[in-house]
């Protein structure tokens, strides 16, 4: 080691010995090494991933041309094509570079244009949720002008059905369809983007199926299709009910179709919401239906048309809906030809069992009747609505008189003679029916009957008349000041018909105070039917009806003379109930009516057997029983 330099002080000398003596550093060009022999090692690495990705691509392209010469410019067995469709989705799914998604759209669209139905079908099976693969799939067939109507076709055959569509396809495979994911599927295609002219085509069928989608989703849903919304559900914003879903995809089909302002409207009367609830889907159907009526005539038609050849098909769970729309459709007045098609529809659904079917089938007979041509063209209809009437009530029984009366006055006198004597039979019971409508029209329809009637009906008609002398006479105290006025003139016409003078002449006169002791003077051979057709008003809601029914019966038992011994019990006991009645009015004419009875008559001891009929007889009138009741209680003794 060299020595110290004399200028050198010796402690700078002895740290740089101390450097000297110490460890060699490595050399820059040492660490060039390694960072060499890393590089080389990264390299290696990225040239087999890119290696790797050229020989999957090579093996994509490899599928990819065996799959075009199956099919391109060859024909495809029909049990080869279900495999062919598995193979290009599968394809697509492993294959996501966006310069590849159309790489097999050629051979698609060849095997979609010769066998649509295993390709949709197969496509269904495939993917339910409709994922990426498949959206590209679907995209493609309806955009494209070769295949987009017969696919259509095919995805509509599946949205017929509910909650499973049951098909086969061409290799065997006879697994159920989820109609739930055809209408994903058609929500997919109705994007803005993607949206195919073939949709319009196939509009009144979408509209309707997905309508009919929405009512049995709303009724109930298999626990199948529930977990299936619950799986697109944590794949994306959706909602989990089948039935919001469809709503979701008709909108956006009225959407598409230029109907925004239709979808916005109903969207403030609530129809959206109202269509997903069970109780009132029918309600909301019709409600669309009226707001469908604006659009144009040609779509309207083939609504009508396409709900025509449904409702002739046994097909339960849609025929609610159906004619829900149908009937408002119905009141398009451009559509008269259609009107008479449909009407060989309506005798099948007025014998349904479905209230709410028989509701809504007289009322589009309503509808219908209001046009003469179409009133006169319903003849064949009037026995079976007639034959109906006993088990309609309501506001229901008032749109079939409407209907039977607006038809018999289409009709010529003698063709509408016989169905005017059934009539006449049965009006009478309507007179006190709940509905004020109904109860109104049956007394004005009752009046016009008697005009419907020729011949040797006459003298048939006069028996039926006789009978609603006095409902008529004592609904002249209605409170109602409108059926008042309708038994009025009822009455009246009932006396002309009768050739009863007097008792016209006292309607005219209004002289009405008189009428009760003119309907027994002229008639007194009836006191004792006028005597069961008068206990039922005792129990009238109407404090004058009740007050009147005490007056006439009062004044029975005053003026018969030769009374049965069965018959004064029952009208004694029937006044005496009405002593404690709610209107003092009521209470005190009956207190007096009964001291008047006693005076007139001597109540003479009854037999046992008798006293027995007396008493049942009086429970029958306690416990609300009608007129017919009595009679029948009399006929078993």
């Amino acid at each position: 080691m060299a020595g110290r330099h004399p200028s050198m002080p010796k402690k700078a000398w002895m740290e740089e010995e101390d450097k000297v003596n110490a460890s060699p550093v490595q050399q820059p060009d040492e660490l060039t090494e390694v960072q060499v022999l890393q590089a080389g090692w990264d390299q290696t690495e990225q040239e087999q991933q890119q290696q790797q990705d050229r020989d999957q691509k090579q093996e994509q392209e490899a599928i990819a041309v065996k799959l075009d010469e199956r099919v391109v410019g060859r024909v495809v067995l029909s049990k080869h094509a279900p495999n062919i469709v598995k193979s290009i989705y599968q394809w697509l799914v492993s294959n996501t570079e966006e310069s590849a998604q159309h790489r097999l759209d050629k051979s698609l669209l060849e095997l979609a244009e010769e066998h649509p139905h295993d390709v949709v079908v197969t496509l269904l099976r495939c993917s339910p949720s409709c994922d990426r693969a498949a959206a590209t799939m679907w995209r493609l067939m309806t955009s494209s002008a070769r295949t987009a109507r017969k696919v259509m076709a095919e995805l509509c055959c599946v949205l017929k059905d509910w909650p499973l569509h049951r098909t086969s396809t061409s290799d065997g495979d006879d697994t159920d369809v989820f109609v739930l994911a055809a209408t994903k599927v058609l929500r997919e295609i109705l994007q803005p983007t993607i949206y195919p002219m073939e949709v319009e085509a196939h509009f009144p069928l979408l509209l309707l199926v997905l309508l009919f989608q929405i009512s049995a989703s709303a009724q109930q849903t298999p626990e199948e299709v529930e977990t299936l919304c619950r799986e697109w559900q944590q794949e994306e914003s959706i909602p989990t009910s089948p039935s919001r879903f469809a709503v979701l995809t008709l909108k956006a089909l009225l959407c598409r179709l230029g109907y925004d302002m239709l979808v916005l409207e109903l969207g403030k009367k609530n129809a959206w919401e109202t269509l997903v609830n069970a109780e009132s889907h029918h309600w909301a159907v019709g409600q669309l239906a009226r707001v469908m009526r604006r659009i144009a005539r040609k779509e309207r038609q083939r609504i009508v048309l396409r709900l025509e050849k449904w409702l002739s098909r046994n097909e339960p769970c849609w025929e609610v809906p159906a004619m829900a729309f149908l009937v408002e459709m119905l009141a398009s007045d451009d559509l008269r030809v259609e009107s008479v098609r449909v009407l060989k529809l309506f005798p099948r659904y007025l014998r349904s069992q479905c209230t709410v079917m028989r509701q809504l089938v007289l009322r589009g007979l309503t509808t219908l009747s209001k046009r003469p041509y179409t009133a006169r063209k319903m003849e064949f209809l009037l026995p079976q609505i007639v034959e109906l009437l006993p088990e309609v009530e309501g506001d229901v029984a008032g749109n079939a008189l409407v209907v039977l009366n607006r038809v018999l006055k289409e009709l010529d006198v003698h063709m509408a003679s016989p169905i005017a004597l059934q009539l006449a039979e049965r009006l009478p019971t309507f007179f006190d029916n709940e509905s004020s409508y109904t109860q109104l029209l049956s007394i004005h329809f009752f009046r016009d009957v008697m005009n419907f009637v020729a011949g040797s009906g006459k003298e048939q008609l006069k028996r039926h008349v006789r009978q609603s002398v006095i409902p008529l006479f004592f609904h002249l105290h209605d409170e109602n000041q409108q059926v008042a006025k309708a038994a009025e003139e009822a009455l009246l016409n009932a006396a002309n018909f009768l050739k009863r003078k007097q008792l016209a002449n006292l309607l005219e006169t209004q002289q009405k105070w008189r009428l009760s002791e003119c309907l027994l003077e002229d008639d007194s051979w009836r006191t004792d039917g006028y005597l069961r057709q008068s206990l039922p008003y005792l129990q009238s809601p109407q404090q004058p009806l009740r007050l009147e029914a005490v007056r006439f019966i009062g004044l029975i038992a005053r003026q018969v003379e030769d009374w049965h011994e069965e018959e004064l019990p029952i009208i004694y006991e029937a006044i005496q109930g009405m002593t404690d009645d709610i209107s003092s009015s009521v209470s005190s004419l009956a207190t007096q009516t009964l001291f008047i009875i006693r005076a007139a008559v001597s109540l003479p001891r009854t037999a046992p057997g008798v006293r027995g009929l007396s008493y049942r007889l009086w429970k029958a009138w306690k416990t609300k029983r009608s007129a017919l009741s009595f009679l029948c209680c009399c006929c078993r003794a």
